[in-house]
Formats: C-alpha cells, sequence, structure tokens
C-alpha cells in the first residue's frame, strides 16, 4: 500500500454547545421534579 491509498480518519463533527446545555437543563429540571414527586408522595403516604 502506498501513503497515497491510506485516507485519514474523517472527524467526528461535534454537537454545538447550545445544545449541550438544553440537555444538562433538561437532566436538572427532570431531577428536580422528579425529587420533589418523590417527596410528595413520601409525605402523604407517611401520614
Amino acid at each position: 500500500m502506498k501513503s497515497e491509498d491510506i485516507k485519514p480518519i474523517e472527524e467526528v463533527e461535534e454537537l454545538p454547545d447550545s445544545w449541550w446545555y438544553r440537555v444538562y437543563l433538561g437532566v436538572i429540571i427532570t431531577t428536580i421534579l422528579v425529587i420533589s414527586a418523590l417527596w410528595a408522595f413520601s409525605r402523604y403516604f407517611s401520614s
């Protein structure tokens, strides 16, 4: 094989930061909602 026949590995294009910020925000909001729901259920069933 000649060095001309070897193709370089194509670099994967990374997603923009704004998309990742939306993902992080969605994870944080979902976590807060789940914790709040668990807290509310525990208060309701403890009495």
